[in-house]
């Protein structure tokens, strides 16, 4: 799937999100949630998070977050570690493309990211971008 693609699927599906760009990066936060991103289209490296190299042409990372028993459930027995970048040195390879993955970074907080998901692996994410919605909208700022 193309970027556009995501973009028009998240603006027509979930009510009430602005979205804040940085450089080429989006942010897609709830307009009573200015705090925390619903979604994010992560289209370069940068100081912070390298691992998925997206410095290659054409590629970018889809970033959400998931409800914590679904989360559990997918990547429960990987790591025991807490904290930030609990995932980072656990074997993943974050630059694999199409595939379900906790995040590098805030992968203990139940994120994931998707390296260029094709249009079979979005459709599979789609009740989970539906779970993490309810989940922003319940824990407005």
């Amino acid at each position: 799937m193309t970027i556009d693609e995501i973009k028009s699927y998240l603006l027509q599906n979930f009510d009430d999100l602005n979205i804040v760009k940085a450089k080429d990066d989006l942010f897609f936060m709830h307009q009573d949630n200015g705090k925390l991103p619903f979604v994010t289209l992560i289209t370069k490296d940068n100081e912070y998070d390298s691992v998925s190299n997206l410095d290659r042409e054409g590629f970018y990372r889809l970033n959400f977050c998931m409800d914590k028993e679904a989360f559990k459930s997918k990547f429960g027995n990987l790591t025991n570690k807490k904290g930030i970048e609990a995932y980072m040195n656990v074997g993943i390879d974050f630059t694999k493309e199409d595939t379900l993955l906790p995040h590098p970074t805030y992968g203990s907080m139940n994120w994931v990211c998707v390296v260029n998901p094709s249009k079979k692996t979005f459709e599979t994410i789609k009740k989970d971008l539906e779970s993490s919605f309810k989940i922003l909208k319940r824990n407005k700022s």
